[in-house]
């Protein structure tokens, strides 16, 4: 059944956005080890729980997802956008959200579920913001970051779809940040989950375009 967006439609279009220009920042959402790996984190918490392939659809996009990450990071950090990074991971501060202290879904800190894949690892001067809520905004000095940097645009990629990288896409549009989800480089915890929220997602100062298109418009080939 075709996915009906009519409040959408009533909106205003969506304005082209100028990434080329600058100001602009990637934000990779919590892929590290906790959440991406076949071994640990979510994979760990599933076996131990014996519901493995419920996570089957999720591993596939993060598969998927990984070499279009790869190459968003590389074609971001050539063309001279900013980066940053997200983790879920207790806070150097102690401090946890009440969220995350019923569902328990972050990792240790230090541990091996809070290390980033080698191929989609922050560089040297690549912040990263640990976290323990699900939007990249709540409990973290991102914000201030961004508006320091004098950031007007974010493209966002990550896991969950359906979860940081939606809540974070709602949030940053309510400060005023134009933003662009990458598809291709987000993974839900079902491919319905992932459709329904690139389909529901873009109006007002939020905008779904793939890896290629990205690329493009920061070669100022597409707006």
């Amino acid at each position: 059944m075709r996915l009906r967006v009519p409040f959408r439609n009533l909106a205003n279009a969506t304005p082209a956005f100028p990434i080329a220009e600058g100001r602009t920042v990637l934000l990779v959402l919590d892929v590290h080890r906790f959440t991406v790996s076949r071994e640990e984190g979510y994979a760990r918490l599933a076996r131990e729980r014996g519901i493995s392939r419920e996570l089957d659809e999720y591993h596939e996009q993060v598969d998927l997802m990984l070499p279009n990450l790869r190459r968003l990071l590389d074609g971001c950090r050539r063309r001279g956008a900013g980066v940053i990074f997200t983790r879920l991971v207790l806070p150097e501060d102690g401090g946890v959200s009440t969220q995350a202290e019923v569902t328990g879904l972050y990792a240790a800190r230090d541990s091996l579920e809070a290390e980033f894949l080698p191929e989609v690892a922050p560089r040297s001067g690549e912040a990263v913001f640990d976290k323990t809520t699900v939007s990249a905004f709540n409990g973290t000095d991102l914000d201030r970051t961004l508006r320091h940097l004098g950031t007007r645009y974010l493209l966002l990629a990550g896991v969950p779809a359906n979860g940081a990288v939606e809540h974070t896409a709602r949030d940053a549009a309510d400060l005023g940040y134009g933003v662009v989800i990458v598809s291709d480089a987000c993974a839900g915890d079902t491919w319905a989950h992932h459709a329904l929220v690139m389909a529901n997602a873009g109006s007002g100062l939020v905008r779904v375009r793939t890896t290629e298109m990205v690329l493009e418009m920061l070669d100022r080939k597409r707006t």
